[in-house]
């Protein structure tokens, strides 16, 4: 349970969220004076009926993410949109061997289903034979971008969406053969997002469009 403190200063204010079983909240951390209790304790939580679900079943295949936290906030987001299984290949961090993806998967971990593969390509043409669907998300000059895609290709099949490392990206021999290769469009000066972030758009827009 949370709540709010306000500093008194009438030059600092400074509101913000404490945990009362952490935190005391007694005195501004930014200018000490005392801070007073600005709203009653507070849980967000989620509707008790979750009646929407996603349209089709994803998977999720990670291709050598280097960070933890990338790693767990993949998991947490994965868990939010349903998917069935993570797939952790090469040196992308598992939780059971690197304990720093929790403090992003805050618990994903344990209720996703994940396992752990040295080669993201024989993992791939194994799924592609099985009757998954291959869905890379990379900048290329023929990906598709993920808001106008044309997903009918792959029908009643289960998805599998491919997410590349940090600074190299998804390996060019899963792009060749994945059924579709998919990027998110970006109108700024940067040319790519992070990619807990850009798993993010892409799984919820696949999940629930």
């Amino acid at each position: 349970m949370y709540e709010v403190r306000q500093c008194t200063h009438p030059d600092c204010r400074l509101r913000m969220p404490i945990d009362p079983a952490v935190h005391s909240g007694a005195y501004c951390p930014l200018c000490g004076l005392p801070m007073t209790r600005a709203a009653e304790s507070f849980q967000h939580r989620g509707p008790e009926n979750r009646c929407i679900h996603p349209k089709r079943q994803i998977n999720v295949l990670l291709d050598n993410i280097r960070s933890a936290h990338n790693t767990g906030a993949i998991f947490r987001t994965a868990d939010g949109v349903g998917a069935q299984h993570i797939y952790l290949c090469g040196i992308t961090p598992n939780p059971a061997k690197h304990p720093a993806l929790q403090k992003t998967a805050l618990g994903a971990e344990h209720t996703l289903p994940w396992s752990a593969h040295l080669n993201a390509l024989d993992l791939a043409k194994e799924l592609h034979t099985r009757g998954y669907c291959i869905l890379a998300l990379e900048t290329t000059p023929e990906s598709q971008p993920l808001f106008s895609v044309d997903l009918s290709i792959c029908s009643a099949q289960p998805l599998v969406l491919v997410v590349g490392n940090e600074q190299a990206g998804v390996d060019p021999g899963l792009l060749e053969i994945a059924d579709l290769v998919l990027s998110v469009p970006m109108s700024g000066l940067k040319t790519s997002l992070n990619v807990a972030v850009t798993f993010g758009i892409a799984v919820y827009w696949l999940a629930f469009s």
